[in-house]
This record gives structure tokens, sequence and C-alpha cells, in this order.
């Protein structure tokens, strides 16, 4: 054995150790020596199996599955029950917006920056309901939703000029990194309606531009497939190309990528209903790629670095039409001219976007069409007649009438008179109220009223805000019947008055200016007379002298005996006396029954 210490060798008889001095009788008469860690020997156990523990495990086990399970069908059919509570939701939504046309948000001028989110905002949550619920065609979907993108090439042009006037911190910023401070500000209240701030060649200048993800994420689902490849295409290369200097923003490679993306859509979408933006968009991408200023001073990227990729777009571009230029700019050491560069470029387009560049930013409203093929489809309102404001102009209510911000529309009421909407179709607390039998005609772009009771014409006039009628006097009314000799029944007396015609066919009006009461009169003539568009205008033919009888049919009106005379020395002037600038002369007798 060997002491437990020292590890020297003890004889058996020995109580000591001899190098250590160690006590070994005790160690061994309490058996603690074979308790070191040299004495152990591996322990055996007995293996017994808990079957109790096992069928416990067993138990939670699949409980705990069985829970998920449960939880995970739940979890379906909480989505599904959401999705088709929130589907039901939009589709009553989208019915209300169907009953009641009025409601249909429109796309306005802005004043501020707040007014343009929050109205932009209306507009797309009411398009993604048209696009997804609307029964009309898919043409006519694409039309309006066409109409909205051009509205938005539209908001692009406004800029720190005009609409981003906020006071803030940097808000006119010098250098690339105060501008990025200005776009934080911006971007903020811009992202919920899908635009962002974008700098000029300075970076003092900035201007709104389209955040080509939000379009595709919005509506990508709800639009034609080539219009949904062609919303994928911008948003996979939505950061702009170029940066202030003409130096490119983004990698050759991403810039190969790119050129050739748009190309493999115009080859393979030529039917594509916006080919031209397309096309365009084409020619930008490969004009400032090959003329960036990184490949003209060779100061940011190295001449190498484009050679490789140019290089690249060859072999991976066989059959692009394009391969030409990027050869001639592999092996040109100088590259080309911009003369160079049209005279290969394979494809027709309108330089710089030109094509698809609004001419102003004057905002039009998206769905007046529909709103107004609504409204004649889901009511009996019957329009007669629309005012333009700016113009003060009146025209006939039809299909081709064109409703812009400032229209308004007279629809007749049923009761003899006319309300008024706005140019959403939406009724005012207007209305114009007319005479019984009374007579609306178009003349010259203004409305006229003629009252055949009292012989009047008036003019619907409109100014502050409201509607009147003006009575119009005889000179007013040649205005709109140049051609006709007006008769002012108030100045026929009990003495015979001489009128003068002077030529073989004539025509008249009786205008009473008193407002007398009419009703009931009639025209006779010992020949033909040839009543006009209003019952107080007739034509007489013939150079001999002519009888006309006006007889009222009301016991205490009056009996006239008009005679025409064709030839008489004197004229004498029976006008209005109100209005003694009578043109021509017209004779005619009197006589009180």
């Amino acid at each position: 054995m060997f002491c437990p210490r020292c590890g020297h060798e003890i004889k058996n008889n020995q109580k000591f150790c001899i190098n250590c001095g160690y006590e070994i009788a005790k160690d061994i008469d309490d058996n603690s020596i074979y308790k070191k860690s040299y004495y152990k020997q591996p322990i055996k156990k007995e293996i017994s199996i808990n079957w109790t523990n096992i069928i416990n495990i067993f138990n939670k086990t699949f409980i705990a599955i069985f829970v998920l399970l449960i939880g995970f069908i739940g979890f379906k059919v909480l989505e599904n029950y959401t999705f088709n509570h929130n589907f039901n939701n939009d589709r009553g939504k989208y019915e209300a917006y169907m009953e009641d046309p009025s409601s249909i948000p429109e796309l306005t001028q802005p004043e501020s920056l707040q007014d343009l989110v929050k109205n932009l905002k209306d507009v797309q949550n009411f398009l993604v309901l048209y696009l997804k619920y609307s029964d009309e065609s898919t043409e006519e979907k694409a039309k309006v939703f066409d109409n909205y993108r051009k509205q938005l090439l539209k908001i692009e042009t406004y800029s720190n000029d005009n609409l981003l006037k906020e006071d803030i911190k940097n808000s006119i910023p010098q250098t690339k990194k105060e501008f990025k401070k200005c776009a934080e500000h911006y971007n903020r209240e811009l992202a919920p309606v899908g635009l962002k701030i974008v700098s000029d060649t300075a970076y003092a200048k900035y201007h709104l531009k389209e955040d080509y993800r939000f379009t595709y994420k919005k509506f990508g689902s709800y639009v034609p497939s080539d219009m949904k490849s062609y919303l994928y295409l911008r948003a996979k290369h939505k950061d702009e190309f170029l940066e202030n200097g003409g130096y490119l923003a983004t990698t050759p490679k991403e810039m190969n990528k790119r050129i050739s993306d748009y190309e493999k859509f115009l080859t393979h979408n030529s039917e594509f209903s916006n080919i031209n933006e397309v096309k365009d968009y084409l020619y930008v991408y490969t004009f400032g790629y090959i003329f960036a200023n990184d490949r003209q001073e060779m100061k940011a990227i190295r001449h190498n670095t484009f050679r490789k990729w140019d290089k690249k777009f060859i072999k991976q571009n066989k059959s692009s039409k394009l391969v030409p230029i990027f050869s001639k700019m592999v092996t040109s050491a100088n590259g080309i001219s911009a003369n160079q560069f049209d005279n290969l470029y394979p494809y027709e387009y309108e330089k710089m976007l030109e094509s698809i560049r609004p001419v102003n930013g004057e905002l039009d409203d998206i769905f007046i069409d529909l709103r107004k093929d609504l409204i004649k489809e889901l009511s009996n309102v019957g329009y007669k007649y629309v005012y333009s404001q700016t113009e003060g102009m009146w025209t006939p209510f039809n299909d081709a009438s064109k409703i812009t911000k400032d229209s308004l529309l007279l629809a007749d009421n049923g009761q003899g008179g006319f309300d008024v909407y706005n140019n959403k179709f939406k009724k005012t607390n207007q209305t114009i109220n007319l005479d019984a039998n009374t007579q609306v005609i178009l003349k010259r772009g203004q409305l006229l009223i003629y009252n055949p009771q009292c012989l009047q014409i008036s003019k619907i006039e409109y100014s502050y805000g409201n509607f009147s009628t003006k009575i119009l006097s005889s000179k007013e009314i040649r205005t709109y019947f140049p051609d006709i000799l007006i008769i002012n029944v108030d100045n026929i007396g009990n003495s015979p008055v001489q009128v003068t015609k002077t030529t073989e066919k004539q025509t008249y009006m009786l205008i009473s200016h008193a407002g007398s009461n009419f009703e009931g009169y009639s025209i006779n003539s010992d020949i033909p007379v040839i009543k006009g568009e209003l019952s107080n205008i007739f034509t007489i033919s013939g150079t001999d002298p002519v009888n006309v009888q006006w007889i009222s049919t009301t016991p205490d009106s009056k009996q006239y005996f008009i005679t025409f005379i064709s030839d008489i020395p004197e004229q004498v002037n029976v006008e209005n006396k109100d209005n003694k600038d009578s043109q021509q002369n017209t004779n005619q007798e009197t006589k009180k029954e």
C-alpha cells in the first residue's frame, strides 16, 4: 500500500509513514482510505423504469401539442373572420360611396402640405375600394388609375418654392448632411401617402417625389398584370440614379441591371398602355449611365470598373438592342458623343420624359366621370344646365358636359323651379323658384326666363354665392334677340298708333315692362302668322297691309286690332318709353273694346 499523503510505499505492519509521518492506522480503521479519489471504483447503478413518470411526461406533451393545435386552428378561424369582416366592411364602405356619389373624395389643389396629405390619403383609400370592388371594365379602371398617376406627376412639381415652406431648422439646406435632416422631417409626414422629398441640382432646392414602393404595395394587387409588373419594376429600382453634379448615386452593377430590366419589360410588353413612359425611362437611364460624370472624369469610379460591367452587360444581354452602345463604350477609349449615342440608340423616345410630364401643377378631380355616371344611374334628378363661375356662362347638361371645380348645376325639382347642385353633384340649400308656365331658354351662354302671363323676360344671375333673377329692359333683350322688333304693349292706348313694316318679312316681340296680366291672349291675322320660339314672338310676311288681331280670352283683358301698313311717309316711334333708341318703327292701331 502507499501513503495517502505523500504516496510513499508502506509495509503492511507500519502504522506511520516513515517518509512524512502520516498515521496510517487511523485511515485503515475507519476505512476512509477507500474514500480517496484514487481508490474509487465505478458505481454500478441498477436501472429501473418509472412508468408513471413516463406516462405523465407523455400526457403533458400531448396536452401541449393539443393546445398548440387548437390555438393554431383558432388563429386561422379568427384570421379568416377578421378578413371577411374587413372585406365586408370595405365593401360596405364602397357601397356607401356608390349610394351617395357626392361623398366620393375629390383631389383638390392644396393650400398646405397637411391639406395635401389628408386629401391624398382619402383619394387613395377610395381608389383602392374602387379598383377592388367596382364592376366597371378593366379598361375603365385602368383609365382611372392612370389619371391618378398623372396627378402624382403634377404633385411632384411642388417644391420648397411653393408648398414646402415650413419654418423648420435647416429648411434651406446647403449640404447633403443638412438636406438629410430636412428630408427626415418631411418624410415622416409624407410616408403615409407614398411621397418623399428629393433634392434638385442644389440641396437648397428640393421637391416632392413619388415613393414607388408605396404605389406598388398599395395598388399592385388591384391593377392589370402588366401594370403590376411595371409598378414592381419601378419599386425594385426605386433609388435616384444620379446625384448633384451628375455623378452616379448607385453602382454601375445596379445601373446595368436596371437598364436590362427596363429593356426586357419593353420587349415583352409591347402592348402596355404606358409603353411610352417605359421608353422614356429606359432612355434616361441609358443616357445618364453612359454620360455620368464618374465615367467622364474617372474620379469616383475607375474606368476599368465601367468597362468590366459594360462587358458583362454585353455577355448577359446578347439579344439586347443596346449592345452596340455598350460595345462602343468598351472599345472606344474616349467614349462616344451625344450625337453618336442618339444615332445608335434603337428605341423611339421622348427626351427627358417630356411625353409624360404635366403641363402645369393644377390638380384634376380623378373621379369626376365616375361621380357623374353614378348620379345619372342612381337618381331621378333631372340636370338641365351647368354654370361656370369662372366664365360666367351656362351650357346644357349632357354626357359631354365638363364639370370643373367651379361648376354649379341646375336640376328640375319637379315644382316648376330648379335645385342647385355643386360640382360633386351634391345638393346645396339654394333653390330657384319660377312662376307657373314660365319657359327657360339658353341664349348666348346666358339663361333667360320668359313669363307668358306678364310678357317679361328675365335673366338668371349669379353673385356673391347666390342665384337671382333680373327683369331685362328692351335694350338688354335686343342683345339676345338682335333681329326682332320689340313692341311694348304698355304703350298701347285708345288712340291709333302707326307702325311701319319696312321689309317683306319681319319678326316682332310683345313685351310688357309693367308686368300686366295678359294671360290667355292669342294672335290672329288675315294672312299666316308664323309663331316664334316664345309665345310672344311672331313673324309676318308680305308687303300688303296686314290686319292682326290680338284678342284676350279673359273678360277683364283687352282686345287689340294691330294694323301693319307697308308704306307710310312718316314713321312714328312707339318703342318703350324707357327705351327711345329703337332702330325700327312699327305701325300699330289699337282699338279698345
